[in-house]
């Protein structure tokens, strides 16, 4: 693992925040090639992408100091400025809400948008888990004696020395690039399916939240469902049910053609 990559000075440079930064400079990229083609502001990108990933970033800082105010509330300063402690859906969740007040004040179809942004949220997901996977901040799996087990014994939350873990960081980011590849090439088909609105937007959500059902099998988080299912993995099925009803759900009358 490789937490800090070097210094400027007495600044560390870390491992997540870099991979944070390329992540969102690639969403950016990616969400104006997406905002070209759906024939929205191409302007609008840059702005969308840093105000989502800031917020992002606060809001599943805050959920994992929520979810875990028993262990935390007597450092709370710390919880608040470590480098470990990110709940993807917290982030999820608050860039979702600030993207909708963003696109109520320029003006933009909500429809066009989140059927445009799947590819630029699955390419920074899976650059952001490469982040969590070089700094070992604590995203890996269960215990395993299999091939697929590495350390993380030099990781911001480290394994003890000699246990190996499921990398699921690192299972996630090469799901979410697949994921990317296939919601790119649903934006460009030209099947009337496809054409639908939300159609896009059910299909991201419904991948990204199948991906991370399955992966949070291997990891470590606590289970709250009965003991069977894990927070994460209620979120993503209720995420999954979503997606199915705007994937699956008919084109209002006067939307055909």
């Amino acid at each position: 693992m490789i937490p800090t990559i070097f210094h400027l000075g007495p600044i560390p440079i870390n491992s997540f925040g870099l991979m944070v930064a390329l992540a969102l400079l690639v969403a950016i990229e990616r969400l104006t090639i997406s905002f070209r083609r759906f024939g929205l502001p191409e302007a609008l990108a840059e702005r969308y992408v840093l105000w989502a990933g800031f917020c992002g970033l606060i809001g599943a800082r805050f959920w994992f100091i929520g979810t875990n105010w028993s262990e935390v509330r007597g450092e709370l300063l710390d919880a608040l400025l470590a480098t470990a402690g990110f709940v993807f859906y917290g982030g999820f969740i608050t860039a979702c809400v600030v993207l909708g007040v963003l696109l109520r004040r320029d003006r933009i179809a909500p429809r066009l948008f989140f059927d445009a942004v799947g590819p630029a949220l699955a390419l920074g997901y899976a650059i952001g888990r490469l982040g969590c996977q070089l700094s070992g901040d604590g995203d890996y799996g269960r215990e395993t004696a299999s091939f697929w087990g590495m350390s993380y014994s030099s990781g911001v939350v480290p394994t003890p020395p000699g246990v190996l873990v499921f990398p699921t960081p690192f299972f996630e980011s090469t799901i979410a690039i697949g994921i990317a590849i296939i919601l790119g090439s649903v934006e460009v088909s030209k099947r009337s399916f496809w054409q639908r609105p939300y159609a896009r937007a059910g299909l991201c959500l419904i991948l990204l939240s199948v991906e991370r059902f399955f992966v949070e099998f291997l990891r470590i988080n606590p289970r709250i469902a009965g003991g069977v299912f894990s927070e994460a993995q209620v979120i993503a099925l209720i995420l999954v049910m979503i997606g199915a009803v705007l994937l699956l759900r008919r084109a209002p009358e006067s939307s055909r053609v």
